[in-house]
């Protein structure tokens, strides 16, 4: 039996064989339709292996093989590269609402002598290939490969699993959406016996009443589908949703995304404090532009390749005027409320239990900081640095109970264990002003030159004083208006 969990498919409460494709980039929109697809390739491992390169520049969510072997290729939270250009009812661009499965199969074959051979070169005895026109040209007979019992039976059970899951409403070929652009699945795929026996084991594991044809259920208590559009303001541009997508658009707070991957992040592998530093930073200073491998010169940060502490980070972003705090122990509601007041948290997590759940571009197990930059009732977006491509970083949408165990668990990491469910939060919102208020706490407080006690006193302070901090560098506090620094050991919160 197939089941569904945290975007992952399930067989006897065992994940299927997971391979990950890079050829994805942002979240579907909606989950509304399943696309059945042929490989059109020699077999199921070769398929697979060119599904899942980057030379390939295609995807799927789901492969089946003549056998019933299954692999999964994209969670299903993601867009996979199946349907191309593609047109269904008001629907364009199939890749934004559909999970593509695709078959192991030859596909379209044409006759040579008495042989069936298929566009790679292989030949296929009769009893294999069902001769039949396409319904886009029938006055012209090709051959199509067979699909195999089990090879369907599985396909069933895992769209079944899939309707359950997200109330998938069609079941739709890629010759559907693509008529005349795409033959698969082809003639040989029974699509109108395949969609009764989905209804049928649909009906049979929930007890609900299940439609033939095109549709195959109707989510339980369906939204009316009414439209909606986001503009966005510096842009222009608009976008367009559905009430019924997997979640409703977050508001995403405006922190500019920096990678820790290519171009500026070379010298160093564990950029990802680097760079979620450097993504505050800019934030709240927008002229600001420094780059991870810059990070470290400019804050004399020692070290060939070292993790970054959360003390190093504050202090650096300190220096710069950006004030900040730690907390461990935090719950979802801080991190809603931070993001409430405009204030973005630098997170820590066990980056393997994101890398698990199949979620990562990238394999790595140790502490990992992202920022978070938006939430809503079922992701928290955060700005992960660790992703080639800006467009696939940004925002990136990990499920709560995921980024919840990512969050938490980072505190039982053997070799860098970290304090758990904590946050660097900003002071202040963005747009703010980044100065702090801070009295004196001592009957006298010298202001010096710099901040060493080396440096000139050029004034005294009294205690009960309150002064302005604007920038803070190794425990030491630069004032405003008037110039000097003071020791903020001295001081407490005004």
């Amino acid at each position: 039996m197939f089941t569904i969990q945290n975007f992952r498919l399930f067989e006897n409460n065992q994940p299927v064989r997971f391979v990950q494709s890079p050829n994805v980039d942002v979240t579907l929109q909606e989950r509304r339709f399943v696309v059945i697809h042929y490989t059109g390739g020699a077999g199921f491992a070769a398929s697979v292996a060119w599904l899942a390169s980057r030379k390939s520049g295609v995807s799927a969510h789901i492969v089946i093989g003549r056998n019933g072997e299954v692999a999964q290729l994209v969670p299903f939270n993601l867009r996979a590269w199946h349907a191309g250009e593609s047109k269904w009812r008001e629907f364009n661009g199939l890749n934004n609402y559909s999970i593509g499965i695709e078959l192991d199969n030859a596909g379209l074959m044409k006759r040579s002598g008495n042989r069936w051979v298929s566009s790679f070169g292989q030949v296929y005895p009769d009893s294999d290939v069902l001769a039949a026109p396409h319904k886009s040209t029938p006055n012209v007979v090709y051959g199509w490969h067979k699909y195999t019992e089990v090879q369907l039976q599985t396909a069933a059970q895992v769209v079944a699993a899939l309707v359950k899951a997200y109330g998938i409403q069609e079941i739709i070929g890629h010759d559907d959406i693509a008529i005349g652009r795409k033959w698969d699945p082809g003639p040989a795929f029974p699509m109108e016996q395949f969609r009764e026996q989905v209804a049928a084991l649909v009906q049979a594991q929930s007890g609900a009443p299940a439609e033939g044809g095109p549709v195959v259920i109707e989510p339980p208590s369906s939204p009316s589908f009414q439209r909606y559009r986001v503009t966005n303001l510096d842009t222009g541009g608009v976008s367009e949703y559905r009430w019924s997508a997997p979640f409703l658009p977050a508001s995403l707070l405006p922190v500019p995304y920096v990678s820790q991957l290519g171009p500026g992040a070379d010298s160093r592998q564990n950029d990802c404090g680097a760079a979620s530093a450097i993504m505050l930073l800019r934030a709240y200073f927008p002229n600001l532009r420094m780059t991870p491998d810059e990070f470290y010169t400019r804050f004399n940060i020692p070290g060939r390749d070292p993790y970054l502490s959360v003390n190093q980070l504050r202090g650096a972003m300190g220096s710069m005027g950006l004030f900040t705090d730690f907390q461990a122990g935090l719950t979802m509601q801080d991190l809603f409320n931070a993001l409430a007041a405009v204030r973005p948290p630098i997170v820590l997590l066990r980056y393997s239990v994101l890398q698990a759940a199949g979620l990562t571009e990238r394999d790595f197990s140790g502490p990992h900081f992202a920022v978070v930059v938006g939430m809503d009732i079922r992701y928290i977006y955060l700005h992960d640095p660790l992703y080639t491509q800006p467009a696939h970083g940004e925002a990136r949408p990990y499920p709560l109970e995921v980024f919840w165990r990512a969050w938490k668990e980072v505190a039982a990491d053997p070799k860098f264990p970290n304090p758990e469910r904590s946050a660097i939060l900003p002071s202040v919102g963005i747009g703010a002003k980044t100065a702090r208020r801070v009295k004196v706490n001592v009957s006298a407080l010298n202001v010096r030159a710099s901040g060493s006690l080396n440096a000139p006193v050029l004034r005294t302070l009294k205690q009960g004083e309150v002064v302005e901090v604007v920038r803070e560098v190794n425990g030491w506090g630069e004032l405003d208006p008037a110039p000097g620094w003071i020791l903020l050991s001295y001081t407490v919160p005004a």
